[in-house]
């Protein structure tokens, strides 16, 4: 039998021309005015969207449907019958927090469960058939203002990393030890548009790849994993 295209293949450039959209709408804009835009005018469809056009019939959005009654949301948010792929997307951005700052930002459990979700997926035999898409708009400082990287154990407003976070995501690179989530920065000449493999500390018998893409001057970045 041939090789078929993945899932990666597909998404890479699906990816790249959403960048590229994004930076023809707004590359001049100063990183406050884009956090304004990238928190009130979009959420997580409208990327599942950009991400499902180009299969245009073929995409099912699945926002909303359920297993069972006592089984929840379905795990993906993009279904192509068929190629049997099946995408998990998530969107990052801050919501308004107690203090009335737009600071704050999702629990990790809801990243890890996608994280798992692909885990299991690639061990039943469906690696090149999934994929967990993360995007978000290049508007903050450090990435653990959109995302909790935090070991949950430091007291105050600046944790020490927690290194069973920090290991899926691979695009992040230290600037001391001991390494605080806030003093994370982007290792963009290292890794981006080149696949890094990831390997979960909860789970040594799997692992799978992260392609970060993004530069220092776009708008937005995305991280597959696969």
């Amino acid at each position: 039998m041939s090789p078929t295209p993945t899932i990666d293949q597909y998404l890479l450039s699906t990816c790249l021309f959403i960048i590229d959209e994004f930076n023809e709408l707004y590359r001049d804009l100063s990183k406050e005015d884009l956090k304004k835009i990238a928190d009130e005018r979009y959420n997580e469809m409208d990327i599942c969207v950009r991400l499902g056009y180009p299969f245009r019939q073929m995409a099912h959005f699945t926002v909303g449907d359920m297993k069972k009654k006592t089984a929840g949301k379905v795990n993906h948010d993009i279904y192509i019958h068929s190629k049997d792929f099946k995408i998990e997307v998530k969107y990052l951005k801050n919501w308004k927090s107690s203090s009335g700052t737009n600071s704050a930002s999702k629990s990790w459990n809801v990243y890890q469960d996608d994280f798992d979700w692909l885990s299991n997926e690639i061990l039943e035999g469906n690696k090149g058939k999934r994929a967990f898409v993360i995007g978000w708009f290049n508007c903050v400082n450090n990435f653990s203002s959109l995302i909790q990287l935090g070991d949950g154990k430091t007291a105050g407003s600046k944790p020490l990393v927690s290194e069973q976070k920090l290991c899926y995501f691979p695009f992040l690179k230290r600037r001391s030890v001991p390494t605080y989530a806030s003093e994370l920065i982007y290792n963009y000449n290292s890794t981006a548009y080149s696949p890094q493999n990831v390997s979960p500390i909860n789970n040594v018998d799997v692992d799978f790849s992260c392609l970060f893409l993004g530069s220092e001057e776009d708008a937005f970045h995305f991280a597959i994993y696969y």
